[in-house]
C-alpha cells in the first residue's frame, strides 16, 4: 500500500521529474513528465490537486493505507454503534420505532 502523504510531498518537491507517479506506480507518464518537465508544468499542478484531493491514487487500484486504516475503523465503530442502540432497543429506552430508523441510518452509513 501506498502512503498518501508521502504522495504528495514527492508530487510537491520531485513532481517535475515524475518521481510521484513512478511511486504511485504510473511508469509511462512518470518517463513523460521526466522528458518534459512536468509536462511544462501542467502535469505537475494537476498531479498535486489529484493527489491532494484523492482522485489520483495507485496504479494497482488500492486505497492509500491511511484511507485502508480509516475504512477499518469505521466498521468496527458502526459495528459498535450498532450493538450498543440493540441494547438501548433491549432495555426499552428505544421504542421499536425509534430503534429501527436509527438502525437504519447506522447501516446506510455503513
Amino acid at each position: 500500500m501506498k502512503n498518501k502523504t508521502t504522495a504528495l510531498i514527492l508530487s510537491i518537491l520531485v513532481g517535475g521529474l515524475g518521481v510521484d507517479r513512478f511511486y504511485l506506480g504510473y511508469t509511462g507518464f512518470g518517463v513523460l513528465k521526466l522528458l518534459t518537465a512536468g509536462c511544462f508544468g501542467i502535469l505537475y499542478i494537476i498531479d498535486i490537486i489529484r493527489i491532494a484531493t484523492g482522485s489520483l491514487g495507485p496504479a494497482d487500484g488500492s486505497p492509500y493505507e491511511e484511507t485502508a486504516k480509516t475504512a477499518a475503523v469505521t466498521s468496527s465503530s458502526s459495528y459498535d454503534d450498532l450493538e450498543k442502540l440493540s441494547k438501548l432497543h433491549a432495555e426499552g429506552v428505544l421504542n421499536d420505532e425509534e430503534y429501527e430508523k436509527m438502525k437504519k441510518d447506522l447501516l446506510a452509513r455503513m
